[in-house]
């Protein structure tokens, strides 16, 4: 599951690298949709708000609204556009209150947490498992990649072009 805080994008476009499906967006109650986006894998809309509970949300407003956070595996990863001063005693600190306050109330509604669709059978014990469909966001196609297509397609129409007028061209001559 990852978390775009909105403080930190530019404009109406998001900091993330790797931007979820628009289709993977969920809509969260109270103050949490204007400081953060929440994308979750499609299907575990549920699961998401099992985790981000009113306590959860809150404690990420006051600790991270800056920062896009991410839940992978049993990792926590908080990330911002442009990096972290990793020489600065105070983002060290900020780190270890972020781990003891938001980290510790993650694990605590992660902990016990078991995905049914990974191991229906054995539901309690299977804690911390997650099927392959939950286990990673699809992602969007880069707009760079969409600029990379439509100029394909610019240039294969040009050339096609070219190509037609010479043909006609050279028929030309030989029919003369």
């Amino acid at each position: 599951m990852v978390l775009d805080a909105r403080s930190n994008d530019r404009g109406p476009f998001s900091s993330l690298l790797r931007r979820p499906a628009a289709n993977q967006h969920l809509s969260l109650e109270g103050d949490f949709d204007s400081r953060f986006r929440l994308y979750a894998p499609s299907g575990y809309e549920r699961d998401a708000l099992y985790v981000f509970t009113p306590d959860l949300m809150a404690l990420l407003i006051d600790e991270t609204g800056d920062l896009d956070v991410e839940l992978r595996d049993d990792r926590l990863i908080v990330y911002k556009p442009g990096g972290f001063d990793l020489t600065d005693p105070a983002v060290w600190q900020r780190f270890a209150h972020i781990r003891a306050t938001v980290g510790a109330k993650t694990w605590d509604r992660t902990d016990l947490y078991a995905d049914e669709r990974a191991a229906p059978d054995l539901q309690f014990d299977a804690a911390g498992t997650v099927a392959p469909d939950g286990a990673r966001l699809r992602g969007r196609m880069p707009r760079m990649v969409w600029g990379l297509i439509a100029g394909a397609v610019a240039f294969v129409t040009i050339f096609v072009g070219i190509f037609v007028i010479v043909i006609v061209n050279v028929a030309n001559a030989f029919s003369s």
